[in-house]
């Protein structure tokens, strides 16, 4: 048996969709008493099952079918010789000089109260004010 994967992306997806049918299908089936048919669909939801989760199928292998390049693999990270997407990082700052009063120690990395100038620390309530301006609650 040839190891090669020669399932891929949206056949693989389509099996696994089609092996969960034919497995609810078989045991409606089994219930009901038709077991031909129920063991039919048993063994077929098997081998869609074996061709998703492993990409191999011995029909795809005897008549040269590949559909590993026709698409992504929906199951597989991305493994291309080129990065998907180059990122790069950039740091904008906003302020001005004439932004240093207005942006309650933004700056600085600690926002301090624009009426009594004292630091505003984690969980404490805070609000805008009538001009916009970050104000400890009982300042406003």
């Amino acid at each position: 048996m040839d190891s090669d994967k020669n399932v891929g992306g949206r056949d693989r997806l389509i099996r696994a969709v089609l092996a969960v049918v034919l497995t609810i299908v078989s045991l409606r089936w089994l219930r009901s008493g038709k077991h031909k048919r129920g063991l039919l669909a048993g063994i077929g939801a098997l081998g869609l099952g074996f061709n998703a989760s492993t990409g191999y199928c011995g029909f795809n292998d005897t008549l040269d079918i590949d559909t590993t390049a026709d698409d992504d693999d929906v199951f597989a990270p991305n493994v291309d010789d080129e990065p998907a997407d180059e990122s790069t990082d950039v740091s904008v700052d906003f302020t001005s000089s004439d932004d240093a009063e207005a942006s309650n120690g933004h700056a600085s990395g600690k926002l301090t109260c624009a009426v009594c100038e004292d630091p505003i620390v984690p969980g404490e309530r805070r609000g805008p004010n009538e001009e916009g301006a970050i104000v400890h609650e009982s300042c406003e």
